[in-house]
């Protein structure tokens, strides 16, 4: 699921997390000016993704790491699946006091 509507007749608008309007393709602008915008997310099957939005037009699409970006998210997970839940349980909190 996407928060980015294409709309053609409505002009661009960032309301992220909520929603972005954005127009339907890109112009000539968007080679140069496409910024990442909000945080990293998770999508339908777990796979990181990202909203870019150029800077001029408005125009956003949601974009995948690439191979250096997923592998260090993929490691990320593994370490935490490790380690596993927050090792500040209660009785270990109650043990440092």
């Amino acid at each position: 699921m996407t928060i980015v509507r294409y709309d053609p007749d409505t002009k661009p608008k960032d309301r992220y997390p909520r929603e972005i309007v954005s127009p339907p393709s890109p112009s000539a602008c968007c080679v140069g000016a496409m910024r990442r915008i909000g945080r990293t997310e998770r999508g339908e099957w777990g796979w990181p993704y990202f909203y870019k939005r150029c800077q001029v037009c408005g125009y956003t699409v949601r974009e995948f790491p690439g191979p250096a970006e997923l592998e260090k998210h993929v490691l990320e997970r593994i370490r935490r699946r490790r380690e596993g839940p927050d090792r500040r349980t209660r009785r270990g909190v109650h043990a440092a006091t």
